[in-house]
């Protein structure tokens, strides 16, 4: 069956798998993030609660991104567009809270952004080759490319089925 079937009423294909295209962008940018997360849990190995965090977060996203890019479920749209929002405000929290990692040097604490101040791994690469906050500030990005794309999809979804 074809991604963009023909709205008739004996068709059972749900609104969002006639969304077509959209629906599979929002996939495969959701897929995106849960390579960024899982990426990020390599590069936070060396403090395994926040390595575990981050693949709880990749872990939690990726059925949704893998039901929306095979069968379009609806709920799993509501549910990457929900989880997109809930982690820009987390990231957001993270990288303007007072004493946070942003490299402002308030508090007594250094400027976190200079490749000076990162530790050398042991196989010769620095730990964070990206500084922290521009990292967050791409995840939030992509979050936010997969909240748009997804209210994308629902907005297209509800036109099929008024069509």
């Amino acid at each position: 069956m074809a991604i963009t079937a023909a709205a008739d009423p004996g068709n059972r294909v749900s609104p969002v798998r006639r969304a077509g295209f959209p629906a599979r962008l929002c996939a495969a940018v959701a897929l995106g993030s849960v390579g960024a997360h899982a990426w990020m849990a390599w590069e936070h190995r060396g403090v395994p609660w926040e390595s575990a965090l981050m693949l709880l977060m990749a872990a939690a996203c990726l059925p949704c991104a893998v039901s929306v890019w095979r069968r379009g479920h609806e709920r799993a749209v509501q549910l990457l567009f929900g989880m997109a929002l809930a982690m820009v405000a987390v990231h957001a929290v993270l990288l303007l809270a007072p004493g946070s990692m942003a490299g402002h040097g308030h508090g007594g604490m250094g400027a976190m952004d200079s490749m000076a101040a990162m530790p050398a791994m042991a196989d010769g690469g620095l730990a964070g080759a990206v500084p922290q906050p521009a990292s967050m500030l791409y995840i939030v990005v992509l979050e936010l490319a997969v909240a748009m794309l997804a209210a994308w999809v629902m907005r297209r979804s509800r036109t099929c089925v008024a069509d």
